[in-house]
């Protein structure tokens, strides 16, 4: 038998075991990186090294948005040590349990070593490129290493390095902004990045509510699969501002990941939250050294925050009654964000007048409770449009009945993630803009 029939033979029945392993970025890069090298004659290292991270890259990016510039070196250190270390002792591990204990330690030294490798400069974040990108670029690749003809490789391995050179260029240079707001479930997590990546700012990242007397070890997965996920996807490495309205977890409890994931020029949020043990176990510990913390009130003025602050007007405990407020044209349109502001927080703001023109996007308060979205309030700024963040079947009823009666009444169409998921709207410089995820495909909500 050939080392390509037993190459197929092995596939086979791995897809017998397991149909979905070439849906998997690890199955993909087996396979495919295996055939190539049974294939091809490598005829040294730094050949092999290159071929395989030509067809690779697709793959990689696809899967997880950034590639390490060391990747070619990594092949030259990892590859051989794997296939004539790691994978004999695993097999005698195997065989052999009684040798576990012997052999587990040189296992965690090399997972060791690939986490610190990981870890060195290099790392650049392009973004996710389309199936059809993607696959185009794989068989390009493989089109690539397998020809003879020197005048058209080069030719081919231009257009290749071109193609990746312009989709890292689209997406630092893109040209629409967006106001999105992530299905967080019930939370709430809003994010304003402005054309060509002017400023990119996140406001609050959602988490999940703890109940019972026994704390319990909290799994960081909202975030990846919704915030995190996307904006590394778009090619997003920093953030301009990190706004946290309040101290409630379902706010700030993903805090901890967005600092670890982002390069943060600004954390923000209201006096009195950083007094607050959720803020003190939750999001100290993971500030960096070069994230600049601000404290605000009403009227503080941020570098490169495209919206004003304009509430809290006192220092407070970081509770619902002390949200964040935030008000400002975006993409030509009047947004206003009241995190989980009540009732008498609603009344302060009308008070004081600085709510002083309509609205035309309107995040409702606290996840559209009844004891925010006051009429008062809704009266003064008649949205065009109320958006509801909320999760499903959550236990607390969001959005309440109540308030959506109010909404009817009054004319003012909304809508929640629970039924949209993400929603966002999407806009260019020269204020065209349109809604995504199903809001209204005609785009007849605002006009």
């Amino acid at each position: 038998m050939s080392t390509l029939d037993s190459w197929c033979l092995v596939l086979l029945v791995n897809l017998w075991l397991n149909p979905f392993v070439l849906l998997q970025m690890g199955g993909q890069l087996s396979y495919l990186l295996s055939f190539v090298l049974i294939m091809q004659q490598m005829e040294n290292g730094w050949t092999t090294g290159i071929k395989l991270f030509l067809v690779e890259l697709p793959i990689i990016l696809f899967s997880t948005y950034k590639i390490h510039l060391l990747t070619m070196v990594f092949n030259l250190i990892i590859v051989p040590i794997f296939s004539s270390v790691i994978v004999p002792i695993v097999i005698v591990a195997f065989a052999l349990p009684q040798l576990m204990a012997l052999l587990n330690p040189i296992i965690m030294m090399f997972e060791v070593t690939l986490k610190y490798l990981d870890k060195l400069p290099g790392l650049i974040q392009v973004g996710k490129p389309s199936r059809l990108i993607t696959l185009f670029m794989v068989i390009l690749a493989l089109k690539i290493i397998s020809t003879k003809q020197s005048k058209f490789k080069k030719r081919a391995l231009t257009f290749y390095s071109l193609i990746w050179l312009g989709l890292w260029s689209w997406f630092k240079l893109n040209p629409y902004g967006e106001i999105t707001f992530f299905d967080v479930g019930q939370g709430d997590s809003i994010l304003i990045r402005e054309p060509f990546n002017r400023t990119v700012t996140l406001i609050d990242t959602g988490g999940k509510m703890q109940f019972g007397k026994k704390p319990v070890a909290m799994k960081h997965t909202i975030a990846k699969n919704s915030s995190i996920n996307y904006l590394q996807s778009i090619g997003i490495s920093k953030l301009n501002n990190l706004c946290l309205t309040h101290q409630d977890i379902d706010h700030i409890g993903e805090a901890s990941e967005i600092l670890n994931n982002f390069k943060v020029k600004n954390l923000v949020f209201p006096v009195g939250v950083d007094t607050t043990q959720n803020y003190q176990r939750k999001i100290l510990p993971f500030i960096r050294r070069n994230t600049k913390v601000i404290a605000c009130l009403a009227g503080t003025k941020i570098d490169h925050l495209p919206m004003e602050i304009k509430y809290p007007f006192q220092a407070g405990k970081g509770e619902n009654g002390d949200s964040l407020v935030l008000a400002g044209n975006v993409g030509g349109k009047n947004l206003l964000l009241t995190g989980d502001l009540d009732l008498a927080g609603e009344r302060k703001l009308l008070e004081s007048g600085v709510l002083n023109q309509r609205v035309d996007i309107f995040k409702l308060g606290h996840h559209g409770s009844k004891t925010a979205n006051s009429e008062e309030i809704l009266k003064a700024i008649m949205p065009k449009l109320a958006i509801v963040s909320a999760g499903r079947h959550n236990r607390y009823g969001h959005p309440n009945l109540e308030v959506i009666n109010r909404l009817n009444s009054m004319g003012i169409p909304y809508a929640s993630t629970q039924d949209e998921g993400m929603i966002s709207y999407r806009y260019f410089l020269n204020g065209m803009g349109r809604w995504k995820t199903g809001i209204d495909e005609k785009e007849s909500i605002i006009q």
